[in-house]
C-alpha cells in the first residue's frame, strides 16, 4: 500500500505561497547555495483543513498551535521567523481559496528555507505554504516493520524541532521497510525502544489504555495526539505517555499511527505481529474524524473556519470549489516590493497572479 503522504506528494498543484504571495507551483525555485540545500536548514509544519458539508464551510485544524510550534521549531535553529498568527491565517486561507475541493480534504506544508547567511550570519528565510489534495475516504489499515535506523537523541537532531533534516533517517528506514513488504517503519531509539514512525507518533493499546512515547522518546510533540489525549479523558478511556519497549508494543492489544496527515490509522501488523482493527482505537478514531468534520465538538480543539460556501458560486462548488470573487477575498490588498534578484536568494520565473514578474519568489523545494 502506498503511504499517505507519498500520495499527497505525487501531486503538482497550480499554485504555491511565497511570502505572502501567489506564485505557480513549478515556478518556484530554491538557490543551489542556499542553506536550506547545503545543511538542510528549513523547518515546517503540517496544517489540516476539512470541508464540513453541514454548514459549507472550509476550517484548518489548531492553526494557531501550528504556528505555535514551527515558531519554537525555527528559533531553536535560530532561524529568523516573523510572521503573525493573523498573517499565518491569512496566507493558508488564499492558498486553500486557489486549491481547495470540497469533495476532498487539503493538507498544507508551510516551510521555511533559509535562504540567505552562512553559519548563523545573516540567516534570512522565506516561508513557502504548498498544499495537496488528500481524500476523505478512510485509510486502509497499515502493515509497520521496525527499521534497523533510530531516532537521534535530543542532542544529535532535537525531535522538539520539525525540521527536514530530521526526516532524512526517517526516509531510510521507510526505503528499508518497503524492501521487506510493510508500508511504513517503527524507528526505535538509542535505547532500542520504540520512538516513533516515520511520519507520525506510534499509538498502542494495552490494560492501562492508550499508550504513547513521550518527546523525551525521540517522538515529536503531535497535535494530534494532544487532540486524542482529550478524547480519551472524554469518554473515559486510560492515557498514558511513557517509554514504549519493542516486545511491548508487538503484544499489544492494538496499534495505530497518530499525525496531522495520517489522523489515527489503525494497523493490522507490527513485524509479522497480527492486531485487530475493531476496537478502542477504531472508535476513537471515528470520535477523532466527527471533530474535524464539524460533527461534534471536543472543548480545546480549535476548528477555525476560514472559508464558507457564502463565498463560492453553486457551479463551482459542485465542480472545483473556487472563484474569482472568493480569490480576491483573500488576496492581499498590496503585494510585497520586489526584490533585486541576487544570489544565494531563490529566485522565481515566469508570472504571478496579478501578472507581475514572478522575481521575488524566493524558494519552495518539493514537499518530501
Amino acid at each position: 500500500m502506498a503511504h499517505v503522504a507519498s500520495l499527497s506528494q505525487l501531486q503538482t498543484p497550480p499554485w504555491a505561497s511565497v511570502d505572502g504571495e501567489l506564485k505557480p507551483y513549478t515556478d518556484v525555485n530554491l538557490h543551489i547555495s542556499a542553506e536550506a540545500l547545503t545543511r538542510a536548514l528549513s523547518v515546517f509544519e503540517g496544517v489540516k483543513g476539512y470541508w464540513d458539508p453541514e454548514e459549507s464551510t472550509f476550517r484548518l485544524r489548531s492553526p494557531a498551535a501550528h504556528h505555535e510550534r514551527l515558531k519554537r521549531s525555527a528559533q531553536l535553529f535560530h532561524i529568523p521567523f516573523d510572521v503573525s498568527y493573523e498573517e499565518f491565517v491569512r496566507r493558508h486561507t488564499q492558498l486553500a481559496a486557489e486549491l481547495l475541493v470540497p469533495e476532498k480534504d487539503l493538507w498544507l506544508r508551510p516551510t521555511l528555507h533559509v535562504t540567505e547567511g552562512h553559519w548563523g550570519e545573516g540567516t534570512a528565510a522565506t516561508m513557502v505554504i504548498t498544499a495537496f489534495t488528500q481524500t476523505k475516504s478512510e485509510t486502509a489499515p497499515m502493515k509497520l516493520g521496525v527499521s534497523t535506523w533510530r531516532r537521534g537523541t535530543d542532542v544529535d537532531l532535537p525531535t522538539r524541532v520539525k525540521g527536514s533534516a530530521n526526516y532524512v533517517v526517517a526516509r531510510l528506514a521507510r526505503i528499508e521497510v518497503r524492501k521487506r513488504g510493510y508500508d511504513d517503519a517503527v524507528l526505535l531509539n538509542r535505547e532500542g525502544r520504540v520512538a516513533e514512525a516515520t511520519g507520525a507518533c506510534v499509538v498502542m493499546v494495552t490494560d492501562e489504555g492508550v499508550v504513547v512515547p513521550p518527546s523525551s522518546e525521540g517522538a515529536l510533540d503531535s497535535l494530534t495526539v494532544r487532540i486524542l489525549e482529550q478524547l480519551c479523558l472524554r469518554e473515559g478511556v486510560g492515557f498514558t505517555r511513557r517509554p514504549m519497549d519493542r516486545t511491548e508494543l508487538l503484544a499489544a492489544r492494538e496499534v495505530g499511527i497518530a499525525g496531522t496527515i495520517s489522523e489515527l490509522t489503525l494497523v493490522d501488523e507490527v513485524d509479522g505481529f497480527a492486531f485487530p482493527t475493531d476496537g478502542v482505537l477504531r472508535d476513537l478514531r471515528s470520535s477523532y474524524m466527527r471533530v474535524m468534520r464539524g460533527e461534534d465538538h471536543l472543548p480545546g480543539v480549535d476548528m477555525v473556519p476560514v472559508l464558507t460556501a457564502q463565498d463560492i458560486a453553486p457551479d463551482e462548488l459542485a465542480t472545483s470549489g473556487r472563484t474569482a470573487s472568493l480569490r480576491e477575498a483573500v488576496r492581499p490588498a498590496t503585494r510585497p516590493r520586489r526584490r533585486p534578484r541576487r544570489a544565494p536568494r531563490a529566485s522565481g520565473r515566469g508570472r504571478t497572479r496579478g501578472g507581475s514578474r514572478a522575481g521575488s519568489s524566493r524558494c519552495t523545494p518539493r514537499r518530501r
